[in-house]
């Protein structure tokens, strides 16, 4: 016993005790508790899980630990043997365990064990703040329930922006955040765009689409200001690309995006023929230019892609891509009227060789569910 001093850590029980002796004899009726705090002014009894040797001194506080229990404080609990969670309760010659709360850590996979580890006894009905580790969240807050297990709740990843408010965050919030894709089976760093549910991948590099607002003479394959502009005619950079379930871009999403004049779909090229002018030439140069790059990403295109005509007189011409896959390049136009190329789909996966930084993104940590289921 130690006057003079308490104990630092976090109390498993709080008692206004009768006195020193029943603050003792508390501390016996619990397996784990090793030892108490006891202040002699307001008879508050904290019970420790553990023999802490880190004091700081207080006036009017006594420590004491508990090694033993004496039989005429204890009777029949002198030599129980109750479980962690549970107190001893005597009963003349015999005594019973009562559950009082739950005790470890629930046998999870993501479960954040920090939580579970900041108290010993978790009292019954109380539930674990950041009950599993960032970019997961439990599909039941984790309460201690009366029988003294955890409620049966699994940890599971924010896989959609949909998710930003299920834990009380901010539903709307717009930013980069770490969400996990169950098709590519790995964590993407998604723009989440405020008060939207959809998902955007931010583009590093530039990706930009033209069908330019030029004629081609198909004698000369001069190309002169078009006058008046087309409506097929225009600019369109890409800064983000919204992304189903992060299999496949959606061209013709603009959110994040500028345009000049008419608005190129992600992907496609076209340019037009001056039909003026009664006389083709096939040789003609494809000007209409797209490029892809989706470098820096942790995605890349999957191969192969196929691109198709539009317009009249379409034409598919010259498409590169590099050799780690992120830059795909090419030219498409018409040799007759307005037309270009598109492709049938954009698809997307992994890149093998690169994940952006871990800090470049936000992983969502949820404090409890604000259902309360």
């Amino acid at each position: 016993m130690r006057i003079g001093e308490k104990l630092s850590g976090e109390p498993m029980v709080f008692y206004q005790a009768g006195g020193l002796l029943d603050c003792y004899r508390q501390c016996g009726l619990y397996s784990l508790c090793q030892s108490f705090n006891y202040d002699v002014e307001t008879h508050k009894c904290e019970l420790l899980a553990l023999n802490n040797t880190i004091t700081e001194p207080v006036v009017n506080n006594i420590i004491m630990d508990v090694p033993n229990r004496q039989s005429y404080l204890f009777g029949s609990c002198e030599n129980h043997v109750c479980p962690n969670n549970t107190v001893c309760q005597f009963e003349g010659p015999d005594h019973s365990c009562a559950v009082v709360g739950c005790h470890g850590n629930p046998d999870i996979e993501y479960v954040n064990i920090t939580s579970f580890d900041a108290k010993s006894l978790w009292l019954l009905n109380e539930t674990v703040l950041y009950a599993c580790v960032a970019g997961y969240y439990p599909t039941l807050n984790a309460t201690c329930s009366m029988n003294g297990t955890w409620s049966p709740f699994k940890c599971v990843p924010f896989n959609g922006c949909e998710n930003r408010g299920i834990c009380g965050g901010n539903a709307t919030a717009e930013g980069e955040f770490w969400i996990f894709s169950r098709d590519l089976l790995a964590w993407v760093k998604t723009h989440c765009r405020a008060g939207f549910n959809g998902k955007y991948i931010t583009l590093n590099e530039i990706n930009t689409f033209s069908t330019p607002i030029l004629l081609k003479d198909p004698i000369t394959c001069a190309q002169v200001p078009a006058d008046p502009v087309l409506p097929t005619m225009g600019y369109t950079n890409f800064q983000k690309m919204r992304v189903f379930y992060f299999q496949r871009i959606y061209v013709d999403n603009f959110a994040y995006a500028n345009s000049t004049f008419t608005k190129q779909n992600f992907g496609s090229a076209g340019d037009c023929v001056d039909n003026d002018v009664n006389d083709t030439n096939s040789d003609c140069g494809l000007i209409g230019r797209f490029v892809i790059n989706t470098n820096g990403t942790g995605l890349r295109i999957k191969s192969p892609v196929t691109w198709e005509t539009w317009g009249v007189g379409g034409r598919v011409g010259n498409i590169t891509r590099s050799q780690d896959g992120h830059r795909i390049e090419g030219y498409c136009g018409s040799v007759v009227g307005c037309g270009g190329c598109q492709p049938t789909e954009l698809l997307l996966e992994l890149d093998p060789n690169y994940t952006p930084p871990l800090d470049s993104a936000t992983h969502f940590k949820c404090k409890a569910l604000v259902t309360g289921e």
